[in-house]
C-alpha cells in the first residue's frame, strides 16, 4: 500500500467514524467542566495574571466555544498571554480555532512551526511552537489540544481522538490552549513552565 493509499483509507475511516460519532453526540449531553476555567489560579509558576476584557460578541460567536479564558500573566518585566477555548461537545468535522489558521489572518506572518518539549509531572510532553512576525515584531505561540485524558500537539490527531473517544462512550470534550510570548530574548523556559502549570490546572478543571 502506498502512502497515498494509506492516507486515502485513513481519511475514509475518519469520515465514517465522524459521521457515526456525530449521531452519537446528538443524543449525548454536553460535558460540563468540574471547575470553571476561571478557577485556574491567577498566581501560577511565579507568574501573576489578570483577566483580559471579554471578547467582542461577534468574535465570541465565531469562536463557538462553550467557555473561554483570556488572561495576561506577568513575571517581572516579562509577559505571557494565555487563551483557552473549551468545547464541551465538539461536532465531528469542526475545527477549533488553531493559531495556524486565525493568527495569520490578524496580520501575523508565520516564520516557523515546530514542536518543543515541556516537562510535566507525568513526564515530557511535546507541544507546538509557532513563530510569527508582524510590523517588525516577533511572537512565539505555544499551543496544544487538551482533553480529559491527554495532551496532543497534532490537530489531526486531536480529531481522531475526538472520534475515538465518542465511539468508546467517553467524553469528546476538548480545549485548545495558547500561550503567546514576545520572541527572544524572553526566556522560553519560563513560558514552558507556565504551560506545564496550565496543563495541570486545566486537568483539574476536567477532573470529577
Amino acid at each position: 500500500m502506498t502512502v497515498r493509499d494509506w492516507r486515502w483509507w485513513t481519511s475514509c475511516g475518519l469520515l465514517a467514524g465522524s459521521l457515526l460519532a456525530t449521531r452519537i453526540k446528538d443524543i449525548r449531553p454536553a460535558e460540563r467542566l468540574a471547575r470553571p476555567l476561571a478557577a485556574i489560579p491567577v498566581e501560577i509558576a511565579g507568574w501573576r495574571g489578570s483577566d483580559d476584557p471579554p471578547l467582542e460578541p461577534r468574535i465570541a460567536q465565531s469562536l463557538g466555544a462553550s467557555a473561554y479564558l483570556s488572561r495576561t500573566y506577568r513575571r517581572g518585566s516579562r509577559s505571557a498571554s494565555l487563551f483557552i477555548a473549551y468545547y464541551a461537545n465538539p461536532r465531528a468535522g469542526e475545527t477549533m480555532h488553531s493559531p495556524k489558521h486565525c493568527l495569520p489572518g490578524g496580520g501575523w506572518e508565520p516564520i516557523e512551526l515546530s514542536t518543543v518539549t515541556v516537562r510535566t509531572e507525568h513526564g515530557l510532553i511535546g507541544i507546538n511552537k509557532y513563530v510569527l512576525y508582524r510590523a517588525g515584531e516577533q511572537s512565539i505561540v505555544l499551543y496544544w489540544y487538551q482533553t480529559p485524558e491527554r495532551v496532543i500537539a497534532s490537530e489531526y490527531l486531536s480529531k481522531i481522538y475526538m472520534v475515538w473517544d465518542t465511539l468508546r462512550g467517553r467524553s469528546p470534550a476538548s480545549a485548545i490552549v495558547r500561550v503567546a510570548v514576545p520572541a527572544p530574548p524572553e526566556p522560553l523556559e519560563e513560558a514552558a513552565e507556565l504551560c506545564s502549570s496550565v496543563m495541570r490546572e486545566l486537568a483539574r478543571c476536567y477532573r470529577r
